[in-house]
This record gives C-alpha cells, structure tokens and sequence, in this order.
C-alpha cells in the first residue's frame, strides 16, 4: 500500500488526520535540507549564482516531467494569479469577445477575465447540474466569440474533475480559442496532460508539497507565437547586452519570456524538494491506491445524510470531496478539537486526500462526523 510508512515523512500528519491539502500541502521532510542548501549557495554571494541558475533548470524539468512536456515551455512564476493575470493583459481584445467560465472555478481564475468588461469583453458563467458539466454543454456554448475557455482540471468547490479536457481543447480550437487551465487542485495528485492546452497554471504550496511565493506555468509553444507577454525585464529577453539593447529587443523564445527577473530561490528548492518526492512515487500510482479513499469518504458521507456536492461518478473523482452546510465553521471548529482537520467556509466543508493520508484518517473523520452532525 502507499502510505506503509509514509506519514513519517509528515510530521503533522502523524499527529492528526490531516485532510486539507487543497488548501495548504504539507512539505515532505528534507525541505529544511532543501532550504539549508539555496542558503548555502546564497551565504557564497555570486559565486553561488551558477548553482541558482541549475536549481532553476532542475525544477522546470521536474514539472516538465509532471506535464510530459518539454522544460522550455514551463516557467515558474509567483503563484497561479500572476500569470493568468498575464495572460488575460497580453491578449489584444475586441469588442464582442468573451470568456468561458463555470460556476465551480476559484476567483483567480475568473477576476482577470471579468476585469476586461471594460473593454467590452463578456463574461459567460456556464451553469453546472449536481456539481458537473458535460462536454456538450460547453460545446452548445463555444462560438468565434469565444476567445478563451477558463476552466479548472478540478474544482476547488466541489472536486469535480474534468475528464474530458483533450476534447474540450479540440472543440475550443476550432472555434479559435484559447483553452486556459487552472490545474492548481489537480497537479501532483491527479494525472495531468498538456495535450492541447495553451495555457496552464498551478501553486506550489497545495498537491506540489512545495512553498508559498511560486507556482508553476506551463505556455504552449503555439500560443507563444501568437502572444507577447504584457511584461517583461532582463530574464525575459534575449542577448541581454546587445550592442543595440537601446533600441530594440527580442523575447525569449521559451515560457521565460514571461519571467521578467529572478525567481523566488527558496520557495523553488523547496518545491524540487516535493516534485522529487511526488515523482519517485508516481502521481498516477498516487491517484490510484487513492481513489479507494476518497470513494469511501464520499460514500461515508453520502450515508451521514450530507448534501454532497461532490459528483458520484468515479470519472470526475479527484482528491476532494466536499459538502453543502449552514453551519460549516462550527462542524470545522468541532472537527479539529477531535483532531481532524478539513477546510471549512462558503457554505461548505471540503476534505482532501493526499499522499500522507490513510484509510483511518478517513475512518476517524467520518467516526467524528457521525458525533457531531445531527442524526
């Protein structure tokens, strides 16, 4: 089994039933090490600066590696907010253009799109049905207007996953569009591909086991030739010292070409740190020996009477599963008093499964719940 002795590795996981990494990952023991080394490198001034600039390299063929894609289409950047920021400031809108979103995305990935209202860009919310969508829904919806689809692999809200995202790209493209994908509750838990994608963001500091301050981007090498980033400063560009730097300049032809300057050192050791952990175990090894987890949390709390938001079918599963509630914070505050501790808030309480966790984290949340939910 996956977690035979893997919770040592996790110390606050050893202490409580720790089901909330799709709000915040626990880092694998060796970040202190991980961390210890960028000061290593940093305490040598410049002469440490060859050794940043490998670490660097070394991280984006991790996440590379994640994607199944190449290095040079991944860039690390601040967090998933900045560059769909980007994104959305580097398109040349018209009027009449617009964006489609579901109901069951996070507010990063809807506030850089509504913003272009201003500029006469619509935003269209596609309206979900027991915490899904189907493929013929967004293609009932998809137009030459459609200049982007913005979606979520998996919903923070509810975890539902979409398991039909090539497709998705494939309906998109032919209208035109630009297909953008928030996969911040999905990467190094779930299987993700890039087939398709133009666009894709995650954080670090959740299923990456990484740090706050970096996510990670991938950029597609199609949609690079079509977009100039709405942002740029030495890490960005080519020749950075050319003899005519004054006058003109030529943007890298990688997804650095976003990076404007240095990264965050620190938060990237430390995510190396998790993607090498994540990775010596297999993210699709993960998924697997985890689902039965998660199907029988769901069907725990399908049998404590909860208004799950969850979908029941096992091809939108991910490691989330939440449910309605009108007192969620009282549930929360009850829960971690026992030990267990879940994401509460918006109506809803959310437990995530992870690689730390073990059928009886699932069994004491649901023993917990049973206690405290009215019977």
């Amino acid at each position: 089994m996956l977690n035979g002795n893997r919770k040592a590795r996790f110390p606050l996981a050893q202490e409580v039933a720790y089901l909330d990494t799709a709000a915040e990952g626990l880092p694998p023991s060796g970040c202190e090490q991980a961390l210890g080394a960028y000061l290593h490198e940093k305490y040598r001034g410049t002469l440490g600066h060859e050794r940043l600039f490998e670490a660097q390299l070394e991280t984006e063929c991790l996440v590379a590696r994640l994607l199944g894609t190449s290095a040079e289409n991944i860039v690390l950047l601040a967090n998933a907010s900045e560059p769909l920021n980007l994104l959305a400031n580097s398109i040349e809108w018209r009027p009449g253009d617009r964006v489609l979103v579901t109901d069951l995305e996070f507010p990063s990935n809807v506030l850089p799109w509504l913003r272009k209202k201003a500029l006469g860009v619509e935003l269209e919310v596609l309206p979900t049905e027991q915490g899904k969508v189907e493929l013929e829904h967004f293609q009932s919806r998809i137009t030459e207007k459609t200049r982007v689809v913005a979606v979520s692999l998996v919903s923070y809200k509810t975890g539902t996953r979409l398991p039909f995202l090539r497709e998705l790209a494939e309906i998109t493209h032919r209208a035109g569009g630009i297909l953008c994908v928030d996969a911040t509750q999905a990467l190094g838990r779930v299987p993700v591909s890039v087939e398709g994608v133009d666009f894709l963001v995650a954080s670090g500091y959740k299923w990456l086991l990484g740090m706050h301050g970096l996510g990670v981007v991938y950029f597609a090498p199609d949609l690079r030739e079509q977009l100039r980033p709405q942002t740029i400063g030495w890490y960005s560009v080519q020749d950075l010292f050319s003899a005519n730097r004054f006058e003109r300049f030529i943007y890298n032809d990688s997804a650095r070409s976003l990076q404007p300057g240095m990264p965050n050192f620190p938060a990237m050791y430390a995510l190396k740190n998790g993607l090498e952990y994540l990775l010596s175990i297999g993210v699709d090894r993960i998924d697997q020996e985890l689902r039965p987890l998660v199907a029988e949390l769901r069907e725990g709390l399908l049998d404590l009477g909860t208004d799950l938001l969850t979908p029941c079918d096992s091809k939108y599963a991910s490691g989330i599963v939440a449910f309605a509630n009108a007192d969620p914070e009282a549930i929360g505050a009850s829960l971690q008093r026992a030990g267990v501790l879940v994401w509460v808030g918006d109506g809803r309480v959310r437990a995530s499964v992870h690689v730390y966790n073990d059928r009886t984290d699932v069994q004491r949340c649901l023993e917990e719940l049973r206690n405290i939910l009215p019977s």
